[in-house]
């Protein structure tokens, strides 16, 4: 089994996942935030404090898994959204592969373009991604490239509370694989 890298790591939640299925050794979480990153350390997550769009994703070239959950706050109904005013200028950036692209000065909002950089670079076995649920369509842009490069992809809006987590909580998803047919979680 290979390295897991963990982009945007926050302060751990796919990393107690990863602990709990016997993977939490194996992932490396990145991260820019400081707190976020000594709740890591404090729950004894392996993690490398850096802003993702400075790393060169071939670094990690022989990962087995990449996860990632870019910032939400400026695509969330839960603020101002702004961003979602933006999703056909990231469309149009993804399709094109414009990695680059800064459609807002916020780097909550272009750092979901500058993921793709990471998705057509490496070959890892898997993708997971996750996000608020507005990001479906740049999530379906993704899975389109990845099917172009041999994945199986699925992608779709789950609610945790519909697998045991006390809490509402809509989730625009990505799983992708080049090892085994996706569908979405039981």
């Amino acid at each position: 089994m290979g390295e897991i890298v963990d982009l945007f790591a926050g302060p751990g939640g796919w990393s107690e996942a990863l602990r709990e299925l016997g993977r939490g050794d194996d992932e490396i979480g990145i991260e820019y935030e400081a707190n976020a990153c000594a709740t890591r350390a404090a729950a004894g997550h392996r993690t490398l404090q850096a802003d993702v769009s400075t790393i060169d994703e071939q670094d990690y070239a022989d990962a087995e898994g990449v996860i990632a959950s870019p910032p939400c706050q400026g695509f969330s109904s839960a603020g101002k959204g702004a961003a979602r005013d933006l999703i056909p200028e990231l469309l149009d950036s993804i399709r094109n592969r414009r990695w680059a692209d800064r459609a807002d000065p916020d780097p909550r909002v272009w750092l979901i373009v500058d993921l793709g950089r990471w998705l057509e670079r490496l070959s890892p076995e898997w993708f997971a991604l996750e996000q608020v649920p507005s990001v479906l369509p740049i999530w379906q842009a993704y899975a389109d490239l990845l099917r172009s490069r041999g994945y199986s992809t699925w992608t779709g809006i789950l609610n945790a509370a519909d697998y045991g987590v006390p809490q509402t909580r809509r989730r625009a998803i990505l799983i992708a694989s080049r090892t085994r047919i996706v569908h979405p979680p039981e």
